[in-house]
């Protein structure tokens, strides 16, 4: 039953990825920190339910998404001319693509995985 919460995260990803094509970084970073709470919520809620593969593969996933997080913030600076990284913007842009491949496939295993 849990598994329903995947659905709003999907919703959430989908608009936070509207957002920044439409050139509203500040939205796109609230929404996709949304996202993150609520598939965090669903793993960390009942972890029982979760074989130890699947644990660890969502947990790191999960830590992924918090590096691309933090490399958001960088690249929001730089945007908002408030640091002189450029390279900031290129590293999230490099997390949030193996964040998405992650998602997409620990999904995948997911929703495939043998239920005894």
């Amino acid at each position: 039953m849990l598994d329903l919460l995947l659905i709003p995260a999907a919703i959430l990803l989908a608009l936070a990825l509207r957002a920044v094509r439409r050139g509203e970084h500040r939205l796109h970073g609230h929404l996709m920190m949304a996202a993150f709470t609520v598939v965090g919520l669903r793993v960390l809620l009942y972890p029982r339910d979760l074989a130890r593969p699947h644990l660890l593969t969502w947990l790191s996933v999960l830590s992924v998404a918090g590096m691309t997080m933090l490399a958001g913030r960088a690249a929001l600076a730089w945007r908002e001319s408030r640091s002189t990284r450029t390279a900031a913007p290129r590293i999230h842009r490099a997390f949030g693509a193996a964040t998405l491949i992650g998602l997409a496939l620990t999904t995948l295993i997911w929703m495939l995985r043998h239920r005894a």
